[in-house]
């Protein structure tokens, strides 16, 4: 007696399987681009990661200015902002990022440095600068990525190193050398980059303030450090949520008892002259606007005493030696016999008289035209 057969062994089951199955063509089969690209295995790193403050709203504030930064850099590459930026965002070649820096973070400075460190620096905490080249610029960007995150650059010696500049208390890092990298390797999903990262100190937030006043008929925003050293701000936009993040109060109103923010103004347009930062120090302003007022009063003074005075000396010579002669040759013509007494007077009273002109203060003048 013959086993019966199994459902799963007739022929006409096999030939039905069979018949459903949809094998791949040969041109499917020869298109190397048609399969799916595996993704990367993730990278191991034996750096470790530059410190950062735990705050979550700084961290939240900082990394929204990273992002602003990119998108402004996107922008300026197509060249639809030209014109529009600040001037210092690119009058500078090499340092924009330096000068955005300085101008949106107020008394930000790489001057004072502190312990240079080999680290991983997390790409959004960090500004660079994308306007140059991208993605779509390279070749290999797998490969480029992959060289360029690596913690080999972090070694000062080795090619293509890069150099992060890392602002401590407020956990915001810049790229000093390597900069047109970050971008890319944000792009690519690298979540870190390798560096020689140096750390910044940066002002206590209770040592900064920030103003809301009216120059020139225009709303601005000004952060003032120490209640001395001011800075207008460029962009209040990227800068008052960063630092009110940081604990800085929201702008107030202008001090009544402080100078006159058209004083200010004046001073600033003055600074902005130089090659730094337009900054105005109020201390500094306050005596000079002391000076300036002291010396707006008018007060007695000689001729003598006049800085400005330039003497007619045509008219000098005409005067005080040329009437004098004239008025001795009539004397002498007149009075034979008393010329010499009359000389004599006639010299004695045109001293007399050149002495209290130049000498006596019979004349007003403002101070800050005295010598």
């Amino acid at each position: 007696m013959q086993p019966a057969a199994s459902p799963d062994s007739s022929p006409a089951t096999t030939v039905q399987d069979l018949s459903g199955t949809s094998l791949p063509t040969v041109e499917e089969l020869l298109d190397e681009s048609a399969a799916p690209e595996e993704p990367a295995p993730p990278a191991h790193y034996r750096l470790p990661q530059a410190a950062v403050p735990p705050n979550i709203m700084l961290q939240s504030a900082v990394t929204r200015l990273v992002e602003q930064k990119e998108q402004i850099d996107q922008v300026a590459r197509n060249g639809l902002l030209a014109g529009l930026l600040p001037s210092e965002w690119s009058s500078s070649p090499g340092n924009e990022l330096r000068a955005f820096v300085a101008s949106v973070v107020p008394f930000a400075s790489d001057a004072a440095r502190g312990e240079t460190t080999a680290a991983r620096v997390p790409l959004k905490f960090l500004l660079g600068h994308s306007q140059r080249w991208g993605v779509r610029d390279v070749a290999e960007p797998r490969s480029l990525s992959a060289y360029l995150a690596s913690d080999d650059r972090a070694n000062s010696g080795s090619p293509e190193h890069a150099e992060v500049m890392l602002l401590a208390p407020l956990g915001l890092a810049w790229a000093h050398s390597g900069r047109s990298r970050v971008g890319f390797l944000r792009s690519m999903g690298v979540e870190s980059m390798a560096a020689r990262v140096t750390a910044l100190p940066y002002p206590m937030a209770a040592q900064l303030a920030l103003y809301q006043v009216h120059c020139d008929g225009l709303p601005q925003v000004w952060c003032v450090l120490d209640k001395r050293k001011l800075r207008a701000l460029s962009a209040p936009a990227l800068t008052l949520p960063l630092l009110t993040a940081y604990g800085v109060d929201a702008p107030q109103s202008w001090p009544s008892n402080w100078p006159d923010p058209s004083e200010v103004g004046a001073e600033l347009a003055l600074a902005r002259t130089g090659k730094t930062v337009a900054e105005v120090d109020l201390v500094k302003l306050v005596d000079k606007i002391g000076r300036s007022r002291a010396g707006e009063a008018w007060a007695g003074a000689s001729l003598m005493q006049l800085h400005t005075w330039v003497p007619r000396w045509r008219f000098f010579l005409a005067s005080f030696i040329g009437l004098p002669a004239g008025l001795l040759l009539l004397a002498a013509l007149a009075l034979p016999g008393r010329v010499e007494a009359a000389a004599v007077a006639a010299a004695l009273g045109f001293a007399g008289g050149a002495i209290a002109a130049l000498a006596a203060p019979w004349i007003y003048a403002q101070r800050k035209h005295l010598s």
